[in-house]
């Protein structure tokens, strides 16, 4: 049995890949169960259940959807989704919504700051999916406003306005009530890398969260995934693997990586296509 990587992003949110460039590289890689969680969105997925059934590849649907702990900003990893399930949908629709209006703001404010870019302008900019990332940032690199991820988010710092989802206690009973498994992504990209305390992943578990990615480029120290690994354990969660890959956007994270194979992990309830 190949690898297993349950935490892909693709063109659909902040990828580089499409759906079949996507299926040909985690073939070279040997994967054999997969999952692509992106933002908020679920176009690719049908794409991808017919490309995973004609490579016979074990793939099952997801997403990844932002939810606030107070001001941090977590992201669930949802499984085994319905691409009809209207509540789900729903959800989706209000953070899209929710990224485009600060989209719309931050552009706004920094056109304030410089005269290479006009609001209008932005509106008509017909973003290169390709590129990865989304298209507020590439609007400001390509207008030469901003050089990179790291000087976009400093605008934001400037502009003293978050990106602020629905928060925590609101978000995750009713992901709970859909049914589906709900992953904590990668535990170390929270609060400055610091462990989780087991009182508040008691918190989140008792709100619906049913697994962590125990395994995740994000974690330095192995004793840091084990500390999850055990949590897991007493409590019965899910483990999952992912890579967090982007393709070319991030160049540092690649598929597989974490390298771990499907009897590694403790997934049950994940009912891949």
């Amino acid at each position: 049995m190949g690898y297993i990587d349950l935490h892909i992003h693709t063109t659909a949110s902040d990828g580089t890949h499409e759906p079949d460039e996507l299926i040909s590289e985690i073939l070279t890689k040997g994967i054999t169960h997969f999952s692509v969680t992106d933002h908020d969105s679920i176009d690719h997925i049908k794409t991808l259940i017919r490309l995973a059934k004609e490579n016979n590849l074990e793939f099952i649907p997801g997403c990844e959807i932002s939810v606030m702990y107070e001001n941090q900003e977590l992201h669930i990893l949802t499984y085994g989704i319905d691409l009809k399930d209207q509540a789900l949908q729903a959800i989706l629709a209000e953070n899209i919504l929710i990224r485009e209006v600060h989209n719309n703001a931050l552009i706004q404010y920094a056109c304030t700051k410089t005269s290479l870019i006009t609001f209008e302008d932005y509106q008509i900019y017909e973003d290169d999916r390709a590129r990865g990332g989304w298209k507020s940032i590439n609007y400001l690199v390509e207008r030469g406003v901003i050089k990179d991820l790291g000087e976009f988010f400093d605008l934001i710092k400037d502009f003293g306005t978050p990106l602020t989802f629905k928060p925590h206690y609101e978000m995750l009973p009713r992901l709970k009530a859909l049914g589906y498994p709900l992953v904590l992504a990668h535990p170390p990209a929270y609060f400055k890398g610091a462990r989780l305390s087991e009182a508040w992943l008691d918190e989140l578990r008792m709100l619906g969260i049913t697994g962590i990615e125990c395994y995740s480029p994000y974690f330095k120290h192995p004793e840091d995934s084990d500390y999850y690994i055990d949590y897991c354990m007493k409590h019965h969660m899910q483990i999952t693997c992912g890579s967090d890959y982007h393709g070319r956007f991030i160049k540092t994270r690649h598929l597989a990586t974490p390298s771990k194979r499907p009897e590694d992990l403790m997934i049950k309830g994940f009912d891949f296509l």
